[in-house]
């Protein structure tokens, strides 16, 4: 209850400003340079295989901002649990929650029957677009009951929202509100953990250097996706 009305107080400072946000956000779009999404979907099969690991999400995921497929987040936790989990990534540039099913759908032909964690990294979008907290939570939940009754999944992990709040090449009135709808957003992720025994929210607050971001100023550099990893390893070979 309170965190839709905190949405609702969102909303009526957004609708005075608005015009100002959407120039400033065309311009921001007309200036950042695209980049290469390096990891839509790569296998990295273990020869071992002590567990299967499914890495699923928006841009993150994808590896937009990496230099090459060696530097995404798959790639680095493939590596930092020692080559001992098969790992699989599907990741979708400009996902938002209302798209992970279709997602999983997509590449499940390409994936193992068996997946014993899932990590989903999403939420920046959903910030972007400013969807609603109940929407948002809905989508959240359908996607955890669909997964977690595929074969061998024991646990769902959340990664944090991205900190879009601290976007370098966004301005500040922009970050400020989408920090607001980040904060938002986050409770609910929080009251899901709270209602799902197998759902784990990793909720990491962190100020993130410069060298942390890629050129564009919004994904991560190969710096931020090795950081990202570790923190995934270290859940996921607790």
């Amino acid at each position: 209850m309170w965190n839709r009305l905190f949405y609702f107080l969102e909303l009526l400072s957004l609708l005075p400003i608005l015009p100002v946000l959407y120039d400033q956000g065309k311009k921001v779009r007309n200036k950042i340079s695209k980049l290469t999404a390096y990891s839509n979907f790569l296998v990295f099969k273990s020869d071992i295989e002590e567990s299967s690991i499914l890495i699923l999400g928006e841009s993150t995921v994808a590896g937009v901002g990496a230099s090459s497929p060696s530097h995404t987040i798959s790639h680095h936790v493939f590596n930092q649990l020692k080559k001992k989990h098969s790992v699989y990534n599907l990741g979708k540039n400009g996902l938002r929650a209302e798209n992970l099913k279709r997602l999983l759908l997509h590449g499940k032909p390409d994936i193992p029957n068996k997946i014993n964690t899932a990590v989903l990294m999403v939420g920046a979008n959903d910030c972007f677009k400013f969807t609603p907290p109940g929407k948002f939570n809905k989508h959240i939940l359908e996607f955890v009951l669909f997964i977690r009754e595929v074969p061998g999944v024991g646990e769902i992990i959340l990664f944090p929202i991205p900190p879009v709040h601290q976007f370098p090449s966004l301005p500040k009135i922009i970050r400020f509100f989408l920090g607001w709808h980040r904060r938002i957003l986050t409770k609910e992720l929080r009251n899901l953990e709270k209602k799902i025994p197998e759902l784990e929210f990793e909720n990491i607050e962190e100020s993130y250097p410069p060298e942390y971001f890629s050129e564009d100023g919004i994904h991560p550099s190969d710096l931020g996706y090795k950081l990202l990893a570790v923190e995934i390893s270290k859940k996921v070979a607790i």
